[in-house]
């Protein structure tokens, strides 16, 4: 019998598992699926959190439904009567600039009363559809793109934020290609961020935010529970050799190495260019320079009298030099409301980041303090919390900065040069759930098609 070996169990992993152990059916003869994980159980940084009626979400809140492979994953799992879209408050969305938590409206004369943009900044963002077309190909950062089309003003003080809100990154240094490829396509298919919107408009949908009453790790577990495969936790890999037309996938404390016709590298680039060190140094050397700052997650519950001033909505952004080293906070209970007990508010911030990675490396207790007095000072918030919940992730969101367009492609290259192994995951394709899963799908795929 042949096997597929997938190394590691996040949502990517999974997602690779359970295509290649469906899409194998079709084959003429058996073919045997493992999935290895280190941890002690699956998900990745996909963990839901439930404790004394508190939901705290260690990583991605939700995900966009409408994505093709994620929606037949859950429908797959038999999860699609679980799927729960957030409150129609997640629609509103905050920026706190100047002493202030403002709205994003949608209408003109909403946004320009929100005090967001000076009247320079909002002549110059209306003036987007006028601003020529760039055609010379030279890749650009997320920033230089915005200051180019909306004015350095909107650049900093919407999409800097956004940018932290997505990617924990610093938008000065992001690629724009590689971490919002549609707001490029934008500009190459209308030449006006404006004009494409409008284009686009009733055409296209980003898909409603969902989650499960669980918890986002629904998915995950459901997949490692009910999948054709076999899953292994506490599994880690310690290297990968290549022997004629056979892989040897070495496990600590195995005495004898697995064998696998193909494998499957769905881990995070700095847990797999090691493994891939002895194969291609240069592809290593790609992997770790995919740099993936620390952060820290922060839960913080509240009764609802005790924070009168947390408005209703998703949550917000707050951008640098304002006096918060918190990179913004969601109102989790607002956008799904059994996140928190009846009559409270679950509030979650983040810290670190890479515009403020010493944040991310600060110790529970004092990422906790942090947290307490910004959210206080925000707010005016004067109880103690009713429930705390930290997180720290030493390495977290990828940064897809400068040039990843090229180095993704230099990966996969030599990868594929190999013959038998697969790469994936959020380190290359996208940094949302549903993008890994999506990821993960496709190596899948190409496990089972290279068998044939």
């Amino acid at each position: 019998m042949r096997r597929v070996v997938v190394i590691g169990g996040g949502i990517a992993g999974l997602a690779a598992a359970w295509t290649a152990s469906r899409r194998a059916r079709q084959l003429a003869d058996g073919v045997e699926v493992v999935l290895l994980e280190k941890e002690r159980q699956v998900g990745g940084k996909a963990r839901s959190v439930t404790r004394d009626g508190w939901l705290v979400e260690s990583g991605p809140g939700g995900f966009l439904g409408g994505r093709p492979e994620l929606t037949q994953l859950i429908d797959q799992a038999g999860l699609t009567g679980d799927a729960r879209p957030a409150n129609a408050a997640a629609a509103r969305r905050f920026i706190y600039r100047a002493g202030k938590v403002r709205e994003i409206v949608a209408n003109p004369v909403g946004f320009a009363l929100a005090g967001i943009l000076s009247p320079l900044g909002l002549l110059r963002l209306m003036g987007e559809p006028f601003v020529p077309q760039r055609r010379d190909g030279i890749e650009e950062t997320v920033w230089a793109f915005a200051a180019r089309r909306i004015g350095r003003e909107a650049a900093d003080r919407l999409v800097m934020p956004m940018t932290l809100g997505i990617f924990a990154g610093d938008a000065k240094r992001l690629s724009l290609p590689a971490a919002f490829p549609r707001m490029e396509a934008l500009e190459r298919e209308h030449g006006s961020l404006i004009r494409g919107l409008i284009a686009r408009r009733g055409k296209t949908s980003s898909g409603t935010l969902t989650s499960f009453d669980a918890g986002i790790e629904t998915l995950p577990r459901a997949l490692a529970a009910c999948g054709d495969f076999t899953v292994r936790c506490g599994a880690e890999v310690t290297g990968i050799e290549r022997l004629g037309r056979t892989w040897k996938v070495r496990i600590a404390g195995d005495a004898e190495p697995l064998t696998a016709d193909v494998v499957v590298l769905a881990g995070e680039p700095w847990a797999v260019a090691p493994l891939l060190r002895p194969l291609n140094d240069a592809a290593a050397d790609d992997l770790d320079g995919i740099y993936c700052p620390p952060v820290t997650v922060v839960g913080l519950g509240y009764r609802l009298e005790d924070a009168p001033a947390v408005p209703r909505g998703f949550g917000v952004l707050i951008t640098r030099g304002q006096g918060y080293r918190m990179l913004g906070n969601l109102w989790d209970s607002h956008i799904f409301p059994q996140r928190s007990p009846d009559g409270h508010v679950l509030i979650r911030l983040m810290l670190g980041g890479a515009v403020d990675p010493d944040a991310g490396r600060l110790t529970e207790d004092e990422a906790l303090d942090l947290a307490r007095d910004e959210v206080s000072r925000l707010y005016g918030i004067t109880a103690a919390p009713r429930h705390e919940r930290v997180v720290r992730w030493p390495r977290a969101i990828a940064q897809y900065e400068l040039g990843h367009p090229a180095r993704r492609t230099r990966i996969e290259g030599a990868v594929g040069a190999l013959g038998g192994l697969v790469i994936g995951g959020s380190g290359l394709h996208g940094v949302a759930f549903g993008d890994a899963a999506a990821s993960g799908v496709r190596c899948g795929e190409q496990a089972v098609e290279f068998l044939r």
